[in-house]
């Protein structure tokens, strides 16, 4: 797939990349800010060059995918019903050349080619209560983070959002790590020391059933701690060393496994700050929901360009796979009349109360199968 690639840019050339981001979203800001819900109460059809509507007019939602998105089905070859308008063109390069390069796809992690619910790399204790996916990403991360810590001499791991404690669990009673583990919901932390004890249970059950295999050490489990971690100011607990090395200072790696938005931001902010944050591992999630401003941009260079602004809604679309749409679009689903049905309620709403703008009115599952009575 055509595009940029980010780790083999200089410094100067991610600059010129963003001034090039910045100057495309100033000039089609009028469509980004556009809601298909005021697709009818605000004429956007209307809103688009003559010659757009000309050329996108009467195209089907797979013809959608395979001229405008570029993703034409397999063996599906690229065939233009009319000379399409230069600057149409232009922004469907445009785009193209932009996006970050990536490779669609996704393959079975050989761990799940016996049985698609268990990790043949973790032991079964380690995998109770765990879906599959996050048994292959706490082990994936859980090793990790281990050469990180034996590479640079840490003396504790910190877990921040730590949620249930798989992760910890797995790094603390599995790997052998001193973790600490932060948790803003007191619920959540309760419920990870039951589950610390029911593995510690089996853990002490399978020493017995095999009383010859050698145990490295000690088991201790995670140190869980409810505290909410602020991104903007430096948290002293997550600082605070769980006992005294007798090599001086404490020397601490931060973790995160799907540090949702503002916490991965918190994470980089005291690996930057702190002189005993000496290594970092993180996971981030929920990019869309940085606060703003605060978070977004990160980079205060950016964040001096016109036109960078991105709202909510805006970021969370940039999360997404656009092969997800376009898939959408070739399937020609008749689940697409959803939007339709939305836009039209929207002229509805608006002329009951005209005040009321894009409210937050939720969709129905298969709204598309009911009848308009209904």
């Amino acid at each position: 797939m055509p595009g940029v690639s980010a780790r083999g840019l200089s410094h100067g050339e991610r600059r010129q990349l963003a001034v090039n981001l910045t100057r495309v979203l100033a000039l089609y800001r009028s469509i980004l800010d556009a809601y298909i819900i005021e697709f009818f109460t605000d004429s956007l059809w209307g809103t688009l060059p003559s010659s757009w509507q000309e050329a996108l007019d009467g195209l089907t939602p797979p013809q959608l995918a395979t001229l405008l998105l570029g993703m034409p089905r397999e063996g599906e070859e690229i065939r233009y019903r009319s000379v399409w308008p230069l600057t149409l063109l232009a922004l469907k390069s445009t785009a193209c050349a932009l996006a970050f390069t990536r490779t669609p796809g996704f393959q079975t992690p050989s761990e799940f080619l016996e049985n698609p619910s268990q990790s043949s790399r973790l032991t079964a204790p380690f995998r109770k209560h765990v879906k599959p996916k996050k048994q292959h990403e706490i082990r994936r991360l859980g090793e990790l983070v281990k050469k990180l810590s034996d590479l640079t001499g840490c003396t504790q791991v910190v877990d921040v959002g730590s949620g249930q404690g798989h992760l910890s669990r797995f790094m603390s009673l599995g790997l052998g790590l001193m973790v600490k583990s932060l948790e803003g919901n007191q619920r959540l932390v309760s419920r990870a020391r039951r589950l610390d004890q029911e593995l510690l249970q089996a853990l002490n059950k399978m020493d017995k059933r095999h009383p010859k295999v050698v145990q490295r050490g000690p088991r201790h489990s995670p140190h869980h701690v409810v505290q909410w971690v602020s991104p903007t100011a430096l948290c002293e607990e997550l600082l605070l060393p769980l006992e005294t090395s007798g090599q001086g200072s404490a020397r601490l790696l931060l973790t995160g496994l799907h540090a949702c938005g503002d916490l991965s931001v918190a994470l980089l902010r005291h690996f930057c700050r702190c002189s005993e944050v000496v290594a970092l591992a993180s996971v981030g999630c929920c990019y869309m929901k940085l606060s703003d401003p605060g978070s977004y941009p990160l980079s205060q260079w950016v964040a001096g360009l016109p036109g960078h602004e991105l709202p909510y809604r805006l970021r969370e679309g940039a999360c997404h796979a656009l092969e997800d749409y376009a898939e959408r679009l070739q399937k020609a689903g008749p689940d697409l009349q959803t939007h339709c049905f939305r836009a039209a309620l929207e002229t509805v709403i608006r002329h009951v109360c005209p005040e009321l703008r894009r409210p937050g009115v939720q969709g129905i599952p298969r709204v598309h199968e009911l009848k308009i009575e209904e």
